[in-house]
């Protein structure tokens, strides 16, 4: 028994212990009691409730979420407020979308950038709300009250049902929105209380030539040179409170916003960057992690190949095209970057063998234990046996979102008219019904063709229904799929040319005079229409023979990843973890420093605008590392202003070892003092495998020197209400 025990103890050595210093993305309630002392270490200097009070103005206060319409919370990036007049400083690509929106043949703001001269000049983001954290607490308690004995469905009706009177319990009488949300499995549970503001206006962004200087070629690469920012302002109704837009709104007044340091990024100090972390799986088991990156993600990559090239040649051939795809090129790449970045670096890591290596050493402190043994025993064969049969569903699910409803831009686009057919499949038509559907879909119509490519949409078309076929099992094949390719005879070229030609979809007249009659016969139009028939396949099929039956091995699988983590948490005790990223508030932390990436290979930790000028020297004539002749010539006569440094350079960009994932976007890098020195907004390739494991040789955060934004939009910018703003908040 000694024996035995003894290696146990040898075994559980080698587990990692909590996360060391840059590692991990924390709860901010939490971070007094777990990683205060250790940021003070590396050179924090706020007391620990400027980071998070409920009683007192606190940075989590001065950070914002970015949501778009029906986001339930969940936001895509983050920014902060930089003046007491609500300015909020984010990412360029974070609100690329609106720009192109904003965009037509006579202002380009792609081009020239969107440069508002005072408020009257700022522009709504439709759709786009912020949040801002509020509070948050540990409610496990009561979400799990009377679960006791609950097993599957019944537990997590019960579950929500506890989740959705509490939170109606917290916001009564107040504007505030909740979410609450499971953390290490469902073993425990956080509650966030948001305000949400929907009145969101663009103030300054640059050309598409500084905030994505060096565009999809140095994406999740280093050096960087890219000016990543923007600038927006949030609006409130009366007395500070959220309201829909409405021109008698006025600046919000944020209660918290963040100081700008002058001095920028130095190198060894300390960094702090706070923001909305997406997602991260950090206690992934082995067999899952091998089926997602050497399986699903193998795959993501090659479809994702595919639609860059149909996408880059699309906007080679015509400029009007580039206001069309440049917002999805960009979009594309940087998933398809991210994607070869973890296949990289988790072959680099090995990290498969080693978390093999770990459920090896939790698989012998199970068994060391007769009750452990009891009630974990089995759990990771358990989840293996079942993880064959999730992940067969999980490619399918891959295929119907990648090569299905999001290969082309006409299928989502003709699954809108399903609830119009559906209408006139019932034995009485309600005829009113059908009317007001017509006409929602008639300014739908409008809205799709002037946003869509004919040419470039039949060749993603093809591209996708051809990998679909070959590469999905038949069961998971739309039946008008495989009646389709067997008429044409597997020459899919032909066969969406000829349908695309044919299909009333396809052409804005025919399918307006369609929706505008009144005897329209939906059988003869739409049901024996062969494009129709396979967009729709699409969906059914994903009903029938993929979404149930895959969330119920996903329940099934969550049932036991649950007890897992229990053992894992058990095992654990003592130790500060940390939770992965799932959108709610995080802060993590570290230093401005470099990295030795690969073998040979050193970055230092900062660039400069010299870069600029000689990514520009060295590309000639190609558009992703143009220099606008202003900024060149600002280069020329190094007219930086006060924002260079004592050697006289102009830092762009610069590297932390902080942990970060999607979602960062935008997040502010802080110095010890709680000022703003940079925006996050990439990290480097050979790191981004952070999502499963952080390394901290390679795992770094590339983020723009907020001097370099302040140079932008003094020296370049016409927007100089901003700069006298920005001037005034801090007291330059």
């Amino acid at each position: 028994m000694k024996k035995l025990l003894t290696a146990v103890i040898a075994i559980l050595l080698l587990i990692p212990s909590g996360a060391r210093g840059e590692e991990g993305m924390w709860l901010p309630f939490l971070i007094k009691s777990q990683k205060y002392k250790e940021m003070k270490a590396l050179g924090l200097k706020l007391p620990a409730d400027a980071l998070y009070s409920e009683e007192n103005p606190s940075i989590n206060q001065a950070v914002v979420g970015f949501m778009g319409e029906g986001a339930n919370l969940r936001s895509f990036g983050t920014g902060s407020f930089i003046s007491d007049n609500g300015l909020v400083l984010t990412n360029y690509h974070v609100v690329l979308s609106y720009l192109e929106r904003f965009s037509n043949e006579n202002n380009d703001f792609l081009k020239y950038g969107y440069w508002a001269k005072n408020q009257s000049e700022e522009s709504l983001c439709r759709g786009l709300d912020v949040k801002i954290l509020e509070s948050m607490q540990d409610v496990t308690g009561i979400m799990l009250a009377g679960t006791e004995g609950l097993e599957g469905a019944a537990k997590i009706n019960k579950i929500n049902e506890n989740g959705k009177a509490h939170a109606k319990l917290v916001t009564k009488g107040t504007k505030r929105e909740v979410r609450m949300q499971a953390i290490f499995g469902s073993n425990r549970y956080i509650m966030s209380v948001y305000s949400v503001y929907s009145d969101v206006r663009m103030v300054a962004a640059p050309p598409f030539a500084i905030g994505k200087f060096g565009g999809n070629e140095d994406n999740y690469s280093w050096p960087r040179h890219t000016g990543d920012f923007a600038v927006l302002r949030v609006y409130a109704g009366k007395e500070n409170q959220p309201a829909n837009h409405s021109k008698d709104n006025v600046p919000y007044k944020p209660s918290k916003f963040l100081n700008i340091s002058l001095k920028g990024a130095v190198e060894n100090e300390f960094a702090m960057i706070a923001g909305f972390p997406g997602t991260t799986r950090e206690y992934i088991p082995s067999f899952a992690l091998d089926k997602i990156i050497y399986g699903e993600n193998v795959e993501r990559i090659a479809i994702r190949g595919e639609k860059m090239k149909i996408m880059e040649d699309a906007i080679a051939t015509s400029e009007n095209l580039k206001f069309r795809y440049s917002t999805r090129l960009s979009s594309a790449g940087n998933t398809y970057l991210r994607w070869k970045g973890e296949l990289l670096g988790v072959t680099k890591m090995n990290l498969v063998e080693k978390k093999r290596a770990e459920e090896q050493q939790f698989a012998a402190w199970v068994n060391s234990d007769e009750g452990r043994k009891a009630k974990y025993g089995t759990v990771l064969k358990d989840m293996e046996e079942l993880y064959k049969d999730v992940s067969l569903y999980n490619m399918a699910d891959l295929y119907f979102m990648e090569a299905g409803i999001n290969g082309s831009e006409i299928v989502p686009f003709i699954g809108k008219f399903e609830k119009l057919v559906a209408t006139y499949s019932r034995k009485t038509p309600d005829l009113k019904a059908a009317e007001s559907e017509a006409k929602r879909l008639i300014a739908l119509t409008d809205q799709f063709f002037n946003n869509w490519d004919y040419e470039t949409d039949r060749k993603m078309f093809r591209d996708m229904l051809k990998r679909y076929y070959e590469k999905m099992p038949a069961k998971f094949h739309p039946e008008a799929m495989d009646k389709y390719v067997a008429l044409y005879e597997g020459d899919v070229e032909k066969l969406t040319r000829t349908i695309f030609e044919n299909s009333m979809f396809t052409s804005k007249e025919k399918l307006q005079a369609f929706l505008a009659d009144q005897n329209r016969d939906v059988v003869s139009s739409v049901k024996s229409d062969p494009l129709y028939q396979i967009s729709i396949g699409y969906y059914m099929i994903n009903v029938d023979r993929i979404m149930r039956q895959r969330g119920d091995l996903q329940q099934k699988q969550m049932a036991l990843f649950d007890l897992y983590m229990k053992g894992i948490l058990e095992m654990r005790k003592g130790e500060t973890l940390y939770p992965d990223a799932n959108s709610s508030f995080r802060y993590s932390f570290g230093q401005v420093t470099g990295s030795s990436a690969s073998d040979g290979l050193t970055y230092d930790y900062r660039t400069t605008l010299e870069g600029v000028r000689d990514k520009f020297i060295n590309n000639p004539g190609n558009e992703e590392f143009y220099v606008p002749k202003k900024l060149q010539t600002l280069l020329e006569k190094r007219d930086f202003g006060r924002y260079s440094d004592k050697t006289g350079s102009l830092t762009v960009n610069f590297l932390t070892n902080n942990h970060t994932t999607g979602g960062n976007s935008g997040s502010p890098v802080i110095n010890g003092k709680g000022e703003l020195i940079g925006v996050n907004f990439d990290r480097i390739w050979q790191g981004v495998a952070s999502d499963y494991r952080y390394d901290p040789k390679v795992s770094r955060s590339v983020a723009v020197d907020v001097r370099y934004i302040l140079f932008i939009l003094d020296k370049y910018s016409p927007s100089r209400h901003v700069i006298d703003e920005l001037e005034k908040a801090n007291r330059w």
